[in-house]
């Protein structure tokens, strides 16, 4: 099935791009394309004091501090009129959420620590001593919260998941690549609550399903249709810096993907990658594209590089402003005026009685002002030290160069007033060392550079900067699991968190397949802490720990108990591919080790150096691999000081 996705992927080329991707920008509002960057201009862009940042919801504590008064505003949280206190407040039946609904109000799925807080401050005192930057109050800059694994069996009105994530379902036909949203059964969106009489949404079993009409493969899932059933959690991101990403020339995000893996990197670190594995480096992003009048009325119809969501499929922040009052709280507005999809039970029921739209234009496009204007934490003082003063600042230096950080130029192009190093040389200019080390930064690019802003407010603060956004902006495969029932698995690949990062729930994500993913941006990481990537899997409970491997020089898939940052981070990072293949005599990896499914076919390989479902960061893991704990602590201090 494997070799099925690799042409669906083949297929998938790239439409003509317009409005901003090879040309100026435009002026459309609601497109919010960047123009390029003016060379001559660009300047740090400027962070909130890092003791100061999502402390608070208010201007002060979130907003870039070159703010004038009237973009301050827009942070008010006393204020009725303004978008943060529309953001954090509670809304009601009366108002129109729902009639199904997954959270009242927008920071329902950005609360981290609400669990943690109100349950295990207890425990937190007896086990877990956090990080003194670690944030804890519930902002928009605050990630979605995890604290179990999601049972959608035990699902009801009374007992909602463990998570503030929401979950996408739907059906997904392996030889098509089609999506099937299943809107006569609530889908593709997973509402956990409802408005009275009606009834919260059910993943429908596959009995009732027609695209199962005919049964399944007993091994692989797949119908007689060629359908698998796809459903996977999607954990909102912390709200940081959005407008420095929408004010990148697209230009400038094409000129770093490399489809074919023509372009290699140096390193010092070995191993080299394999050419029997890799045309370069294994590293080859490409972009995503889609149109906006998929997601919202007035948008248009131009194919837009796109680079927001957890798989780059949207080309405009107004989209998520729409999709998310709409499809997590059930506000209408004039961007999408219709309630979302009924399922089949509730058709009828007469539970929703407010007149549409309930949102006005202004409300959503004052909450995308919102998110242009939330700014990004400074970042620890010891990252920028020209000479480390202590122990720790030499920790998170070593981790920074391991990263594949070139730091003259990184501190250079942060630090106000400073020349910045080799200016015009691509690699300087993004912050990226000769010695790629690891090369981290093959994906987690330090710098981008940011052109002229669509933004009509706050378009100053975020235009022509250099901004530390770790991230490249494009999608990557990251690796799969072949498709086979768990039960099919001989024996279990993975303790605890699953290693597969594919899912096929897949509506309306543009060029992306199922095991692509948009590089995260890591500004911040060290403030908002865990829950770590797509679906908060990788979370903190002291209580109930979750678990998975890790792999270090010595060391092959031991055990790693998930109770401290630094743990989850490690945790995090291992999971960026498939297992190590089991350690022989030597302690060495070796592939005739690896568990194989009940079927012993190349394709449900989970597990060789060799496998097909291995993601782009297999030469990036092989190394970080064969570092001592201590080497791979030190980038862990490193990601904790951004």
């Amino acid at each position: 099935m494997h070799s099925v996705l690799a042409a669906l992927a083949a297929a998938g080329c790239a439409g003509e791009i317009t409005g901003g991707a090879a040309g100026p920008g435009t002026e459309d509002d609601l497109a919010g394309i960047a123009g390029p960057s003016n060379p001559r201009k660009l300047r740090p862009v400027a962070r909130v004091p890092r003791a100061l940042f999502g402390a608070r919801n208010d201007a002060k504590h979130l907003i870039y501090p070159e703010a004038t008064p009237f973009e301050r505003r827009f942070l008010d949280p006393d204020d009725p009129d303004s978008p943060l206190h529309f953001f954090i407040t509670i809304h009601t039946r009366e108002e129109g959420v729902g009639p199904m609904f997954n959270q009242p109000r927008c920071l329902g799925c950005h609360m981290n620590s609400d669990d943690i807080e109100s349950n295990q401050s207890e425990a937190l005192g007896r086990l877990w001593s956090p990080p003194a930057d670690l944030n804890f109050e519930n902002t928009p800059a605050s990630r979605a919260g995890r604290q179990g694994v999601t049972d959608y069996s035990a699902i009801s009105r009374s007992q909602p998941p463990p998570t503030t994530s929401f979950t996408l379902f739907g059906d997904f036909n392996v030889i098509t690549g089609e999506f099937d949203p299943l809107t006569q059964f609530g889908g593709p969106i997973q509402h956990v609550r409802s408005v009275p009489p009606c009834e919260i949404d059910t993943i429908p079993p596959e009995s009732v399903d027609p695209n199962f009409a005919g049964g399944a493969d007993p091994v692989t899932g797949i119908s007689d249709l060629g359908f698998v059933r796809a459903v996977g959690e999607r954990a909102a991101p912390p709200y940081i810096g959005r407008g420095l990403m929408e004010a990148v020339y697209a230009g400038d995000i094409l000129a770093n993907e490399d489809p074919e893996d023509v372009e290699g990197s140096a390193s010092s670190l070995p191993p080299s990658p394999d050419r029997g594995l890799c045309a370069s480096d294994c590293i080859s992003g490409r972009h995503n594209e889609n149109r906006a009048d998929l997601a919202f009325v007035g948008g248009d119809s131009e194919v837009r590089l796109s680079r927001f969501g957890l798989r780059a499929g949207g080309p405009t922040l107004l989209q998520f402003d729409v999709g998310g009052t709409q499809g997590e709280i059930g506000f209408t507005s004039p961007f999408l005026p219709t309630e979302q999809p009924l399922n089949q039970e509730n058709e009828g029921r007469g539970c929703d009685l407010v007149p549409d739209p309930e949102l006005t234009a202004e409300t959503v496009e004052d909450l995308r002002t919102l998110l242009r204007l939330l700014g990004i934490p400074e970042f620890a003082h010891e990252l920028l030290e020209v000479t480390p003063s202590t122990p720790l600042a030499a920790d998170i230096q070593a981790g920074a160069r391991l990263f594949g950080v070139d730091l003259e130029a990184f501190r250079s192009r942060m630090i106000p007033g400073m020349t910045p190093t080799n200016f015009g040389d691509p690699d300087a200019d993004r912050g990226i060392a000769a010695d790629r080390k690891l090369n981290c930064v093959g994906c987690h690019i330090p710098i981008m550079r940011t052109g002229r802003s669509p933004a009509r407010v706050g378009g100053e603060l975020l235009s022509n900067r250099w901004a530390p956004l770790f991230s490249d902006l494009l999608i990557h495969d990251m690796g799969r699991f072949p498709f086979v029932r768990p039960e099919a698995l001989r024996p279990a690949p993975h303790p605890g968190i699953s290693r597969n990062l594919a899912d096929f729930a897949l509506p309306d994500q543009g060029r992306a397949t199922g095991s692509e993913w948009r590089t995260p941006p890591l500004m911040g990481i060290g403030k908002t802490g865990a829950p770590f990537l797509h679906d908060a899997r990788v979370f903190l409970n002291v209580l109930r720990p979750a678990e998975t491997v890790a792999s270090h020089a010595g060391a092959v898939n031991e055990r790693l108990v998930i109770t401290t940052l630094e743990e989850a981070l490690l945790a995090t990072i291992e999971l960026h591919d498939l297992p190590s293949p089991p350690a022989n005599a030597d302690g060495e990896p070796d592939d005739a080790r690896c568990p194989r499914p009940t079927l012993d076919i190349a394709e449900y390989d989970i597990c060789s150096r060799g496998s097909p479902n291995r993601s782009e960061a297999k030469n990036v893991m092989e190394r970080w691999r064969r570092l001592s704990r201590e080497e791979q602590l030190q980038v862990v201090k490193f990601l904790e000081a951004l």
